[in-house]
């Protein structure tokens, strides 16, 4: 691997990803697919959604969720429910456009 890549790769190294309680069964799917890849997802401790953006934005983290309410809230990635598959490589997507 070259110098160039690997120094890509850790960029993302521990950066929060927040899950939202509608995608509890899709976070424990691919909860150790992401800490793999060095990010460091959880379950968001809140209820209400500008508790979550509020949150994201003070640990510097990004929220996952299905939820058209969080539109405005640049931190986060709002998925179609679909296959766990699908669904993981459009998070994974969005995650590197807003990264890079």
């Amino acid at each position: 691997m070259s110098k160039g890549r690997v120094s890509s790769l850790v960029k993302h190294e521990g950066i929060p990803i927040i899950f939202d309680l509608s995608l509890k069964g899709f976070y424990n799917w691919c909860r150790n697919r992401l800490k793999y890849l060095g990010f460091n997802p959880f379950i968001t401790p809140y209820k209400y959604d500008h508790q979550i953006m509020i949150y994201a934005r003070l640990i510097q983290g990004y929220i996952i969720t299905t939820d058209k309410d969080f539109l405005k809230c640049e931190r986060a990635i709002i998925l179609k429910v679909d296959k766990y598959e699908k669904m993981y490589v459009k998070m994974l997507k969005e995650l590197h456009e807003k990264l890079f």
